[in-house]
C-alpha cells in the first residue's frame, strides 16, 4: 500500500525535474555549475507553486460594485519591488542579439538578468514567449484607428499551442509587433560592374538563384561582389520575403525591451460588496504595462514607434545607421492588455524583495494580494464612460482621483451603524 501511494508522487516529482531544465517556471535559482551554491542554503522548496484562487462569489451576494482603473507608476517608492531590477540586452544598430528559437533560448547570456529577482516585466515577457499568457491587443487589428479599448479583453492574439512563438511566425511577429520595436530594414542596394551603377534590388518573377545566376553571367569576375553581400542564403531569405515588382529588404531591426522602458503598469479592478461574508472586497481583472511611444507627427490618431533607451537611459534613435539621442515629443500608452488570473498562474513563483530580512520573500501574487503598491486612480465607471483628464486637469485631476478613492472608502464606513 504505502509503495503505491508514493510511486504516482515519484512520478510527479520526477516529472516537474524533467521538465524544469526546457521550460523553467520560477524565479531564478541559487545553484550554480559545477556545484556552487550561492548562500547559505539550497532553495528547496517545491519548484512550481499554484495559486489560491479566488473567494467564489454569487452574482446574488453582490449588492454594490465599482470598475475602477487605476495606474502603478514606476517613481513611486513604494512601488519600486514591480520595476526592480532593470535587465538589459546588447543593442547594436542590427538590433538585439537576443533571438530565442526554442524555450531553451529564452534564459541565454544575451538577456543579462539578476541572479536572484526580476521585474514584472522581465517576468511578463519571458512566459509570454514560453506560452504561459495570453496577449490582448489594446484595439482591434483591422481597424488600427479605433479606440483602445483593449481593457475589455476582446482582441487576444490566437494561439494554438505553447510553443507558437517559436513554431509559428504569424504568431510571433503578431507578439513582436506589441511587446518589441521593431524597425523596418533598408532597402539592399546592389552595385553592377559592368554599368558601374548602384541601383536598388527589386524582386522579379525568377528565383533568387535564376536572378543570382543572371547577375554572376554578367559580371564573371566579380561573382558575389556584384551583390554587395557574401551571404547567399541570408539574401535568399531576404529575397523570398519581398513581392515582386517591390525592393528587397534588410531583415527588420528587433529590439526587446528591458524592464527601464516600462513606465507604469495599468490595472482594472473591481471593487464590490459581498453579503455573504459581509465585507467590501477589490479584484484586480486585468494589468496592462506602460511605455513611452514616439508621436506619430503624421497621423496623431495612430502611435508611433516604442521610445527606446540606451543602458545609461537616454531616449535614442537610429539616424545615418546609429544611435542618437532623441528630442521629439513622447506620449505614454498602454502596450498590451493581459488577464490577471492568468498572470497569477505565473508570478505566484516569482518574488519580491523584502527590505527587512533576504530570508523571507514573498511572491509576487502575495505582493497584489495584500495590496502592497501605490497606485492613483484615472478612471471610474460612469454614465459618460470617460477618464478624468477628460474633464479635469493638472492637480484637479489629482484631487478627483483622491476624491473617488475617499468616496469608495466613506461608502464602505457608512454601511455600519452602531
Amino acid at each position: 500500500m504505502k509503495v503505491s501511494l508514493l510511486l504516482p508522487l515519484c512520478l510527479v516529482v520526477a516529472n516537474v525535474c524533467a521538465q524544469q531544465p526546457d521550460r523553467p517556471q520560477r524565479g531564478p535559482y541559487n545553484t550554480l555549475p559545477g556545484g556552487v551554491v550561492d548562500g547559505v542554503a539550497i532553495q528547496e522548496e517545491v519548484p512550481v507553486r499554484t495559486k489560491v484562487d479566488y473567494e467564489y462569489v454569487r452574482a446574488s451576494d453582490v449588492t454594490w460594485q465599482k470598475r475602477i482603473f487605476s495606474r502603478i507608476d514606476a517613481r513611486e517608492k513604494l512601488n519600486h519591488d514591480i520595476f526592480f531590477p532593470v535587465d538589459q540586452f546588447d543593442y547594436s544598430i542590427l538590433g538585439s542579439e537576443y533571438d530565442p528559437k526554442s524555450p531553451a533560448d529564452i534564459d541565454n547570456q544575451d538577456w543579462r538578468k539578476h541572479d536572484k529577482r526580476w521585474s514584472l516585466w522581465t517576468i511578463i515577457q519571458r512566459h509570454i514567449m514560453l506560452g504561459d499568457l495570453t496577449v490582448y491587443r489594446v484595439n482591434s487589428e483591422v481597424y488600427e484607428e479605433s479606440e483602445e479599448d483593449g481593457y475589455s479583453l476582446k482582441y487576444p492574439i490566437q494561439r494554438s499551442g505553447r510553443d507558437d512563438y517559436f513554431n509559428s511566425e504569424t504568431y510571433r511577429n503578431k507578439v513582436n509587433q506589441v511587446m518589441t520595436s521593431r524597425i523596418p530594414g533598408e532597402p539592399v542596394e546592389i552595385y553592377l560592374w559592368v554599368s558601374e551603377v548602384t541601383k536598388l534590388l527589386t524582386k522579379t518573377d525568377q528565383s533568387y538563384r535564376q536572378f543570382y545566376d543572371s547577375v554572376e553571367a554578367d559580371n564573371p569576375d566579380k561573382d558575389w561582389e556584384a551583390l554587395g553581400r557574401m551571404d547567399f542564403k541570408y539574401m535568399e531569405e531576404r529575397w523570398n520575403a519581398a513581392d515582386v515588382g517591390t525592393p528587397v529588404l534588410e531583415k527588420d531591426n528587433l529590439f526587446y525591451l528591458n524592464s527601464a522602458h516600462i513606465v507604469a503598469y495599468n490595472i482594472k479592478e473591481d471593487w464590490y460588496f459581498d453579503k455573504e461574508r459581509s465585507i467590501l472586497d477589490r479584484r484586480i481583472i486585468a494589468i496592462a504595462p506602460v511605455a513611452r511611444y514616439k508621436v506619430n507627427t503624421q497621423n496623431p490618431s495612430l502611435r508611433g514607434k516604442v521610445l527606446l533607451y540606451d543602458n545609461a537611459g537616454i531616449p535614442v534613435e537610429i539616424k545615418s545607421g546609429r544611435f542618437e539621442r532623441y528630442q521629439g515629443e513622447f506620449e505614454e500608452r498602454e502596450m498590451f492588455w493581459l488577464y490577471f488570473d492568468e498572470l497569477r498562474d505565473v508570478i505566484v513563483n516569482y518574488y519580491v524583495y523584502n527590505d527587512k530580512n533576504d530570508a523571507q520573500w514573498m511572491s509576487f501574487d502575495d505582493l497584489f494580494w495584500k495590496r502592497k503598491f501605490s497606485s492613483t486612480i484615472y478612471r471610474a465607471s460612469d454614465k459618460f464612460d470617460r477618464e478624468i483628464e477628460d474633464y479635469k486637469f493638472g492637480v484637479d485631476a489629482l484631487y478627483e482621483s483622491e476624491r473617488i478613492k475617499e468616496s469608495l472608502r466613506n461608502w464602505e464606513q457608512n454601511l455600519w451603524q452602531f
